[in-house]
């Protein structure tokens, strides 16, 4: 389908951006209700500390509605709280090993080399534990 699609812009230069993989896009256009995509956007990755197989990895945003839903969504994360999975009051635990904390962070520094922002978290807590705070990072690509 994919090749369908990139073969009927060749005709009149149309921009196509195709998502083809298993990374379940979400897509927020600039007349969308935003007082409910913003949550949604925000369910869809941190729910289940973003650990199923439908988290919502990849949010794509129409120009005019782009900040404003990067600053919401990010709000959400800075409101996550993290910490030890017995208090009652946290949200999100840690990682499970000091291996999957490197991992981790190895990727985040992947994403800033090349060019992506953290509009919320991003790196790992100061203390005792393999917690990150919960990223949410992103990059601006014309499509």
């Amino acid at each position: 389908m994919g090749k369908l699609i990139v073969h009927a812009a060749t005709g009149n230069l149309k921009k196509v951006s195709l998502e083809l993989g298993g990374k379940s896009p979400n897509v927020i256009f600039k007349d969308a209700d935003l007082e409910s995509a913003i949550p949604g956007a925000a369910s869809a990755i941190f729910f289940n500390h973003g650990q199923c197989c439908c988290a919502g990895s990849r949010l794509y945003v129409e120009r005019a509605a782009f900040d404003q839903v990067v600053e919401g969504v990010a709000e959400h994360a800075r409101n996550i709280k993290v910490g030890p999975g017995m208090e009652p009051d946290t949200q999100m635990g840690p990682l499970v090993s000091e291996e999957q904390l490197q991992r981790v962070c190895n990727y985040l520094e992947i994403g800033f080399g090349e060019g992506a922002r953290a509009a919320a978290g991003g790196s790992k807590l100061d203390g005792k534990g393999y917690f990150v705070q919960r990223p949410f990072w992103w990059t601006r690509k014309k499509i």
